[in-house]
């Protein structure tokens, strides 16, 4: 066994040799009924030794992890296979990473082997696919087996891409479009009988503001789509800093949202022009916004300023409140969300891919007693668009 540091914030750190991963597969692995059982599953299937290593796979798994040639991920973990972005943060590598706390396949992996019970998850693994992160979505099935002795894990993995995708565009369009317009055909029915009253012009205003935010809902929808797809096409041109933030305010300062709550913009003395898209990032910055509105009680601030960061400008969203440990090691995965209805954890998770992938800047966050909640959007100032 290899001689690992301890240091581990989740599993175990000990892993096999490669000499000891070969032995292990002469003995008990390299069986052919062994090969047979893993290929019967309808989807990916890998055998773990105990300490979470690859012994065996299927060729479901090879075509979709590993390419044609799958020797190389012997004696690697799961995250490390897959590359997960975590993974190499521990020397002991993947499974010993704060983030590995949260992740449903290190928890299910981890109780089976403690237990010997058998466990249906899901897991959101955030991959780095050369220089682009991919979100992938598993449900995970682990159960232990034992052959010649020794103990296994058996792991099988489905693929649920394409449902979380399903159930976020139900969620968008059965609940988010359809309120709204449902809001829309409460005005318009209404409007005629105000034609000659003193709220005629208000609901003139709800009705325009409603009809906006419902485009507004779609073209979120669309622009995801095309953003996942590499097809997202941006429109540069330089612009204020202090009108991206007038922009902002705009849009929530008499948002149903803000009512009770304050919502505060800090403009820049000097106005700084910048190149960038700006609808894409007046977008991303809203939903920033809305996620921090929606954190907070009645009489708590938001605000929402810019600061000067040498060669970067940064765009601040700023809300009372802590977001807990188990949330911020999993705010940037696609299908996590704290809203009790599931199905709507894109907001962060879209931010970051519209700023990282079509900006060229960068999106972090700070959540502590002493600085309260942070979203920063950094935007060079050069910025090579």
């Amino acid at each position: 066994m290899e001689n690992f540091s301890p240091k581990t914030y989740f599993d175990s750190p000990e892993r096999a040799s490669t000499e000891e991963i070969e032995q292990l597969r002469k003995r008990s692995v390299n069986l052919s009924c062994i090969q047979q059982i893993l290929e019967t599953f309808p989807h990916i299937a890998l055998l773990l030794n105990e300490h979470r290593q690859i012994v065996a796979f299927n060729s479901k798994a090879r075509d979709y992890f590993f390419g044609s040639n799958g020797t190389g991920v012997l004696g690697k973990r799961l995250g490390e296979a897959l590359n997960c972005i975590h993974s190499k943060e521990m020397e002991a590598g993947c499974g010993t990473s704060v983030f590995c706390r949260e992740c449903g396949a290190g928890q299910s992996i981890k109780r089976t082997n403690q237990t010997n019970e058998n466990t249906v998850s899901e897991c959101r693994i955030t991959a780095q696919n050369a220089d682009v992160e991919v979100s992938l979505d598993f449900r995970v099935y682990t159960s232990k087996i034992f052959i010649d002795g020794h103990s296994f894990t058996l792991f099988a993995v489905e693929d649920i891409q394409s449902e979380k995708r399903k159930l976020v565009l139900e969620r968008v369009f059965f609940h988010d479009v359809l309120n709204t317009a449902t809001a829309i055909k409460g005005i318009a029915e209404v409007l005629p009988q105000l034609k000659n009253s003193d709220e005629f012009d208000e609901f003139v205003n709800m009705l325009q503001y409603s009809s906006d935010q419902l485009i507004d809902e779609i073209l979120v929808q669309r622009d995801l789509t095309y953003a996942e797809n590499g097809l997202l096409k941006t429109n540069v041109s330089e612009t204020g800093v202090n009108e991206i933030l007038s922009r902002v305010e705009a849009l929530y300062k008499n948002h149903e949202l803000s009512k009770q709550k304050v919502f505060e913009v800090i403009y820049l003395k000097e106005n700084i022009k910048i190149k960038t898209d700006s609808s894409l990032l007046i977008r991303s910055l809203s939903n920033l916004v809305k996620n921090a509105l929606e954190a907070i009680s009645a009489n708590q601030t938001v605000r929402l300023y810019s600061e000067l960061n040498e060669n970067q400008i940064e765009f601040i969203v700023w809300n009372e409140g802590i977001i807990p440990e188990s949330v911020q090691l999993q705010i940037f995965q696609r299908s996590f969300s704290t809203k009790a209805n599931f199905g709507r954890g894109i907001g962060t998770y879209s931010v970051k891919l519209f700023v990282e992938e079509y900006l060229g800047g960068k999106v972090s966050f700070i959540s502590n007693q002493q600085d309260q909640t942070k979203f920063i959007i950094s935007i060079p100032l050069s910025n090579p668009l």
